[in-house]
């Protein structure tokens, strides 16, 4: 078996993890997450639209937004998964880059909904919190956001598909 193979399977197996395992323990596999302290608040987003969180010490459980953009993010993650998966176990080049450039398009699209999401409170924490990221970032203290190990095993998914791929 060669290491293309290995890298396309791999690489399909970890884009499936990024999207399950938010079910088993959202606090820790949560594509994005916004944590608050003071409040005390948060907040954790899978794929598939699911969003998840506790305020104060209750948690609630995760629940869909209906936005069908965050839906699309999971599917991305998931077939691009599928296709590194199937590529590794077919030897197929094509489809392990195809592969591997869909399941990078789920956390990207997931970044572009967060920023067209944030709209007018996105213009008022910009104007507190010069020189922040909306993205990424923290307030000593007060909290921190941005993407989370989930969309960190997508992104390596992704890139061992599509190097998995290129060396079939």
């Amino acid at each position: 078996m060669g290491a293309g193979k290995v890298f396309a399977i791999i690489g399909g197996i970890l884009g499936a993890l990024s999207v399950l395992l938010y079910y088993a323990a959202p606090e820790i596999f949560c594509l994005w997450r916004l944590n608050a302290p003071l409040v005390p608040l948060k907040l954790y987003f899978g794929g598939f639209g699911a969003n998840s969180g506790e305020l104060g010490a209750i948690p609630f459980p995760p629940e869909y937004s209906g936005d069908i953009i965050l839906m699309i993010v999971g599917v991305l993650i998931i077939s691009g998964s599928v296709l590194a998966f199937i590529a590794g176990i077919a030897e197929s080049k094509k489809i392990g880059i195809l592969g591997g450039i869909i399941l990078l398009a789920g956390p990207i699209l997931l970044l572009v909904e967060i920023i067209a999401n944030l709209g007018i409170f996105g213009t008022i924490a910009a104007t507190w919190l010069p020189g922040e990221s909306l993205l990424f970032g923290s307030i000593f203290g007060a909290g921190d956001w941005g993407i989370y190990i989930g969309s960190y095993l997508a992104i390596g998914g992704g890139l061992l598909g599509l190097i998995g791929g290129a060396t079939i």
